[in-house]
């Protein structure tokens, strides 16, 4: 039954989108795309594997999980992707499970700072980004920067409400 949902899903889904899909999932570097978020996934894919089995050896990832944020960090050196400016306590909204939610200061988008906590690694969490962004293009994720708060590495997204 599974199968049939997912082939179901998949036939909706136009030729490229499935191709830019398969691409994601197989760890295939993606060309032709400039946003943050598909950049540092694509540099995070150039050095490690991507991982076709959920949560498999979430335990064992760990250390590649901070392999990975130590090369985020080093990106985010070079190239001032560090964000200083992040919303005040007055706009904040809600805290769930690894994000903490704020109201931009447009008030037409959210800002999410999300420490990838449910995630085995860094890559895992940008591949499940970029998914998200094909699939629900009316609330894609924009990668914004970074922010390291006690001593954890959060992911700053912005996204409209």
């Amino acid at each position: 039954m599974l199968n049939t949902a997912v082939q179901l899903f998949e036939s909706m889904l136009p030729d490229d989108t499935r191709i830019k899909i398969e691409n994601i999932v197989s760890g295939n570097v993606i060309a032709g795309r400039e946003d943050h978020c598909t950049t540092i996934r694509n540099l995070l894919c150039s050095r490690y594997p991507t991982s076709k089995v959920v949560k498999s050896n979430f335990e064992c990832n760990a250390v590649v999980k901070k392999e990975q944020a130590r090369l985020i960090e080093v990106y985010c050196n070079e190239h001032h992707f560090w964000l200083q400016d992040i919303p005040q306590e007055d706009h904040f909204l809600t805290r769930g499970g690894e994000a903490r939610v704020y109201i931009d200061s447009d008030s037409r988008h959210v800002i999410k700072l999300n420490d990838a906590v449910y995630y085995a690694t860094w890559l895992e969490f940008f591949n499940s980004i970029l998914l998200h962004n094909l699939i629900f293009t009316n609330t894609a994720y924009e990668l914004i920067g970074f922010l390291k708060d006690n001593d954890a590495l959060h992911a700053i997204l912005r996204s409209h409400l």
